[in-house]
């Protein structure tokens, strides 16, 4: 009967673990099988174009969260009522930066129905996973991308690279009904925002510095080796999104977990040997599938080689933010992500001068380097003193 009772709760304790890991390898197959498809369907400067103007997105989108996508998460699992002054203040957030890029690049509203819609698409899945709603967060997660798939491939080929953006865009927007829903229900009240201020402005300051890490290289490599390199060097990037899916898959679990401080040691031992192995793979099979797969983008090879060992440290950084943030420590979070932006783009702006994207990928590789080595030491200066 014990055995049984170990065997039950051992299913309880990883039952949400496994709905979140189906929903995001199913999502991230559709997403690396669309965008090998579209490597296969364009030439490498197309490639770079679409990358060029999704960073821009991608960045505008994430201003306009304000950090509030983990402060979401993390207070809807401590069972504060938090979402309604949330969603309305990101939501105005999202309008104004949508109003701004709308101008700014001449009146292209697929890049500003992009920002408002991942902004409500964000908010809405960081409140399930907060109230531990694992089977509603899959089903709106594998439903997003089944419908962008769809809409981007078909406006692709009716309207070319600007139906790409605009299916991503309209993808998100079929969820807004929980947002009013959200409003009917619940009181907006903005104390709960205010008494919270110090958390919300670190989160959204470490939103900033992650974002910048990971999508300012786009905005150098473009003006500097043009569209058709920076084409070779997204594809290097999404062999490493993928390797990507083993942490984002514990992170979304563990950090609910982690703000209710359960244990989950030998768990992240596991996604640290799982990610030393994939790295492996990667280094290994990349020169032999690339040119048979992709011939026109040969150049990428090097390039996932580099970045498949970055994927170490930022596996390792993963799993320490979400410790910290948990701890509502987000001050390391914050620094960690510094030291990742003020190593990485200087290293990107000075290395693609001297090797290209080889350089660019070398930036990548020091800046989660150096991050990762700053959140241990924290961690360990933490827990020493605790003891």
């Amino acid at each position: 009967m014990k055995i049984l009772e170990k065997i039950k709760t051992l299913y309880q304790n990883f039952k949400g673990l496994s709905t979140i890991s189906t929903a995001i390898l199913i999502t991230s197959g559709l997403g690396a099988l669309f965008w090998f498809y579209m490597a296969s369907a364009m030439d490498p400067d197309s490639y770079g174009q679409i990358s060029y103007f999704i960073a821009i997105a991608i960045i505008g989108s994430r201003i306009s969260l304000l950090g509030l996508g983990n402060t979401m998460m993390v207070y809807t699992a401590k069972g504060v009522k938090i979402q309604a002054p949330i969603y309305l203040i990101a939501i105005l957030g999202s309008v104004i930066t949508s109003l701004v890029l709308f101008f700014v690049f001449l009146y292209d509203v697929e890049i500003s129905l992009y920002v408002i819609g991942f902004v409500i698409f964000s908010l809405i899945t960081s409140d399930l996973l907060g109230r531990k709603q694992y089977k509603s967060y899959a089903k709106y997660l594998i439903s997003q991308k089944i419908i962008l798939v769809i809409l981007s491939v078909s406006l692709y080929h009716l309207i070319g690279l600007t139906g790409v953006i605009l299916g991503i865009a309209i993808s998100f927007l079929p969820y807004s009904f929980v947002i009013y829903k959200e409003f009917k229900n619940t009181k907006i009240d903005f104390s709960l925002i205010r008494s919270r201020a110090k958390f919300i402005t670190n989160s959204f300051a470490n939103d900033l510095t992650g974002t910048f890490g990971g999508y300012l290289d786009k905005l150098i490599i473009a003006p500097m080796l043009g569209f058709a390199l920076l084409g070779n060097y997204q594809l290097g990037i999404q062999f490493m999104l993928i390797l990507e899916i083993i942490p984002a898959i514990f992170y979304n679990y563990l950090l609910p977990k982690d703000a209710r401080d359960e244990s989950n040691t030998n768990l992240k031992k596991v996604i640290m040997l799982i990610s030393v192995a994939l790295c492996i793979l990667a280094i290994t099979l990349s020169p032999i599938v690339i040119p048979v797969l992709f011939p026109e983008f040969t150049e990428a090879v090097p390039v996932i080689q580099i970045l498949s060992i970055a994927i170490i440290p930022f596996t390792a950084a993963t799993i320490l933010n979400s410790k910290f943030l948990g701890m509502e420590k987000t001050k390391f979070v914050l620094t960690g992500s510094i030291i990742l932006v003020t190593v990485q783009i200087p290293s990107i702006i000075g290395l693609v001068a001297l090797y290209e994207i080889n350089g660019a990928a070398v930036g990548i590789l020091l800046g989660n380097t150096c991050q990762a080595i700053y959140l241990i030491l924290s961690y360990k200066f933490l827990k020493n003193k605790k003891q």
